[in-house]
């Protein structure tokens, strides 16, 4: 696996324990038997794998799960979406998280940085830039 991530190219942490105002990378996974969209990463545990809480309110269970490209419709997986350029209206679906770059499944490599903006709604997207 190499050495897990821990902050973006711009020194923001990106992962952690988070309880009431959640931090860090929102991703989307299969929990308690449903879809989750309110899901922080907490822990990189491999290449593609990652330790996750859903925030909730009332659900505070953690799981490991792994990257999918399609939603999430089994225990154990999640989806990691980044946007180009930021734009929301630009989701890409990411395939592996490195310390610098991202890679998506259909190939592609991109800077990222983490939007720490939790005042605009933004907080917790990846932000993409082709390379």
């Amino acid at each position: 696996m190499g050495r897990p991530v821990r902050r973006d190219r711009l020194g923001t942490e990106v992962f952690g324990t988070y309880v009431g105002a959640a931090e860090g990378i929102r991703c989307e996974a299969y929990i308690g038997g449903s879809n989750q969209t309110d899901v922080f990463i907490v822990k990189q545990v491999g290449a593609r794998r990652y330790k996750v809480q859903d925030v909730s309110v009332g659900t505070s269970s953690i799981i490991k799960a792994k990257l999918v490209s399609g939603t999430p419709a089994a225990s154990g997986e999640m989806r990691l979406t980044g946007y180009l350029g930021g734009d929301q209206t630009q989701p890409v679906v990411l395939r592996k998280l490195n310390k610098r770059t991202a890679n998506s499944y259909a190939g592609t490599r991109y800077k990222w940085f983490l939007i720490d903006d939790s005042t605009g709604g933004e907080h917790g997207r990846i932000h993409l830039t082709a390379i």
